[in-house]
This record gives structure tokens, sequence and C-alpha cells, in this order.
């Protein structure tokens, strides 16, 4: 399965981001961190997105999404502007939001390892092996105390990269004196959505309809913690 132009979106934290990749190389792309509501910006940043690249919503053939994990407000609305677009009939895919980190800084060759913030002492993480122009998955996406992290370098044997936004933060407290380890620049180091057209072409075997399209959370919302307890929502 082949697509020429795809589309992607990340809203699943601080920053809002469109891109489009064409044939495997990047058109455009605007990204940039907002006070505003993800509602309030993806579909103007989508519209100009596709003007800056003289391309219509018919010209595109895949539509790609931050699924998860991330923020719970910012996902619904990325996969749901998605689902709008492709109520019609256009394909559409969701990606994990750390792999499309993990394939910002893809040129690193050795473990990437990518981490977002999601309480204090707790991330969503997963690590991907890298040689330079493919990722293989090495630990599955989780959440969970970010000791989990650094089991995960300590069992591993080479260079390692940290991307998202907890990166920075693990270098200072987990591997401060680790040489091994390096926090990815700051120009690949946040979601971008070309992270996400990127993932996207790795994963056709995931391209579904708007109707399945669907986010990753890995933990319970709270209305499902609520629910779960027998509290009223």
């Amino acid at each position: 399965m082949s697509f020429e132009n795809i589309l992607g979106i990340d809203t699943s934290g601080k920053t809002a981001s469109c891109a489009v990749m064409r044939s495997g190389e990047l058109l455009g792309e605007c990204t940039f961190e907002t006070s505003l509501t993800h509602s309030q910006i993806i579909l103007p940043l989508l519209e100009r997105t596709l003007e800056d690249c003289s391309l219509s919503l018919k010209d595109i053939d895949l539509f790609a999404v931050a699924a998860g994990p991330g923020s719970y407000t910012g996902l619904r609305i990325g996969i749901a502007a998605v689902k709008g677009i492709c109520a019609l009939g256009k394909p559409c895919i969701g990606v994990s939001t750390l792999e499309a980190l993990a394939c910002n800084a893809m040129a690193a060759r050795g473990l990437i390892i990518a981490a977002l913030s999601a309480r204090k002492g707790v991330s969503y993480y997963g690590a991907y092996l890298s040689d330079g122009e493919t990722l293989t998955r090495y630990f599955p996406d989780t959440v969970g105390d970010e000791s989990g992290i650094n089991d995960i370098a300590k069992g591993y044997n080479g260079d390692i990269t940290l991307v998202g936004d907890a990166a920075a933060r693990l270098k200072s407290e987990l591997f401060i004196n680790d040489i091994r380890v390096k926090t990815a620049p700051p120009n690949v180091r946040r979601q971008s959505a070309a992270g996400v057209c990127m993932a996207a072409l790795f994963h056709p075997e995931d391209v579904t309809t708007a109707e399945k399209l669907g986010a990753r959370y890995l933990q319970s919302t709270m209305a499902e913690k609520l629910k779960d307890r027998g509290e009223r929502i």
C-alpha cells in the first residue's frame, strides 16, 4: 500500500503541529507552542499548511495523527479533526506519539528513548533502535515510574538519545554522569507532525477508516477512574 501525499497532525502536547510529506520528502510543516486550545488552532493551521504547499484536502492520500500517549484533551482534538476530514472515505492512521518523537531523531544511530512527562516521577516512555534510516521497537510504549527508563538504559550497551519533553530533565536527574546518554537537539526534541508522517510510512498495515480511528491513552481517563470507583462522573 503506497500513499504519495501524507498530511500529519500532532496535538498530543503543548505543541500544535501540521505537516505534509510527499513520497517521503517533507513539503512543509508548521509547528509552535501555543496558549490557545488545540481546537482553536489546528484547523486554521492545517489550512495554512496546505495553502503553503499549494495543495487542498482532495490532494491528500492519507491523514496521519498522533494517537497517544499524551494529553487526553489534545489527543481527542487531533483525532476528532482527522475523523471529520476522513468521514467521507479518506484513509487515516493513528500512530504512537512516542514513535513519532523517535522518528524526529532517527539520524542518531543507537537506542532512542522517547519520554513524555505524565506527572511527578511518572512518564510515558518507549524505546526504539535506529540504524539511521529506520526504527525497530526495543521496548513497548508504557506509562510508569521513571526508574524503568533507567533500567532500559542499563540493559543496552551503546549510545542512547533522549527525546520528548522529559528528555532534558531525565538527563540531569538520571543520566548526568552517563556519557552514553545524550539529549536530542531542541529542534527535534518535541512533538512534530513530520515525525507523525514518518511513523505512518513505517506502518501501512495500520491504515484504517475514520470510524475505527481511536486514541491510545495508556492510562485511564479521570472519568474512567471515577467510574471504576463507583463515583459520580
